[in-house]
């Protein structure tokens, strides 16, 4: 067994003597283009942790506390390689997670598997993460193929229920790994559902005008625009699809990434993010009519730590840190193959570690958690509310499709 933080120790009778803490590494984008989002889900892990350590800590490791410790990916692939290196080596963490970006979570992952250490996903969905026969990867959340599937279902769903169909969709994607691999998926499914895909269009790294990507968008005529952007270019390209007053019948349809970042609410007028459709990686309003303390003082923590309530990022931090928890507990140990062998075997079908909405995770061969999903919001009325699946959506939500133009809002 590596030496860890947390060193178990017995006297005579076999009673568990005083540690000090499991460690468990996180790589995040704590820096740089998506570190709000970085910086929430590490609100959301460390909330979770302080709950857990008040509970207890790690009853199995005799009261043992986790130790969160981070390493900064700046989403850079090659700074989340050394984070996680040091988070290994030098750090002697016990379990990974992370890191947000696919683009830094897919080689980082090669790292802990050379390694023999567990690494839990966070956010990252490019497919090929779990597709590589990898024993010590495992992702909670969806994988790209997920996301897809569920805003091709909210639209084939909308159509249905209005009689209304869109016929022509426009795709627009940051053009690293997570657009890529969103916009393939996105393209094997038009082709199913006999969707015309009248624009493919990749965003260069980098750009600080999309005015060329959007008249080729208008020129296209789509029915609707399905778009995968981080914060910063969903920013601009919010605001200057506003300017030219781009009418889309059946609206914006996001992939999440800065869509789903409370920052970028508060840095846009509401009326230029009125009916976005965005796939969620929790259900928005879920905490709408809680009253489950664990709940409510998680999001009262992330709040004091944010400056503003739950996220979809936060919420994700949160579900790792517990699912941590259940797998040393069941573990019984902090070496890493038992952890892997735990992992391997986990089964969660209650507590906190569901809070994003699943209502289980187990995970496959592959290590993806094959009952993970996300929802679909429509900002309605300056609100996210959830519209799909049905069954979450509310008794007073009504969708807004086909959307108004904007000289009509």
């Amino acid at each position: 067994m590596q030496a860890v933080a947390a060193v178990m120790l017995t006297c005579g009778s076999g009673a568990a003597l005083a540690q000090s803490a499991v460690k468990m590494g996180c790589v995040l984008p704590l820096s740089g283009g998506s570190a709000s989002v970085g910086n929430q889900t590490k609100a959301g892990v460390t909330a979770a942790v302080e709950q857990i350590n008040q509970a207890g800590g790690i009853k199995a490791l005799g009261g043992a506390k986790l130790e969160a410790i981070f390493g900064d990916s700046q989403s850079k692939a090659d700074i989340g390689v050394a984070e996680t290196e040091r988070l290994i080596n030098r750090e002697k963490v016990s379990v990974l997670c992370g890191a947000f970006n696919s683009a830094v979570t897919f080689p980082a992952t090669e790292v802990a598997e050379r390694n023999k250490t567990p690494w839990i996903v966070v956010g990252s969905v490019k497919d090929e993460i779990t597709e590589r026969g990898y024993k010590y990867t495992f992702r909670i959340n969806n994988k790209a193929t997920y996301d897809a599937r569920e805003q091709i279902d909210a639209i084939d769903m909308l159509g249905k229920e209005t009689g209304k169909q869109a016929k022509r969709v426009a795709l627009f994607y940051e053009g690293g790994d997570w657009g890529r691999s969103h916009a393939a998926n996105i393209r094997k499914l038009a082709a199913e559902r006999k969707l015309d895909v009248v624009l493919d269009e990749p965003a260069p790294p980098g750009q600080v005008d999309f005015t060329s990507q959007l008249l080729k968008i208008r020129a296209s005529k789509p029915d609707a625009l399905i778009v995968a952007l981080y914060t910063p270019d969903q920013l601009l390209f919010s605001r200057q699809l506003a300017e030219q007053r781009l009418d889309l019948p059946f609206g914006l349809h996001s992939a999440g990434g800065g869509t789903e970042d409370p920052t970028f609410y508060a840095a846009v007028p509401a009326k230029q993010v009125a009916y976005y459709f965005v796939q969620e990686d929790w259900q928005i309003d879920f905490l709408d009519n809680k009253s489950e303390p664990l709940l409510l003082n998680i999001e009262k923590r992330v709040r004091g730590i944010l400056g503003h309530g739950m996220s979809a990022y936060a919420a994700q931090g949160v579900s790792v840190a517990y699912v941590v928890q259940d797998v040393l507990e069941r573990a019984k140990t902090t070496d890493r193959e038992a952890i892997r062998k735990a992992l391997a075997a986990t089964d969660i079908t209650g507590g906190p570690a569901l809070f994003p909405g699943y209502q289980r995770i187990k995970f496959d061969e592959n290590g993806q958690n094959t009952f993970s999903h996300g929802a679909i919001s429509q900002n309605i009325n300056g609100k996210r509310r959830t519209i799909w699946p049905v069954d979450n959506r509310g008794a007073d939500v009504k969708p807004v499709w086909p959307v108004p133009t904007w000289s009509k809002r």
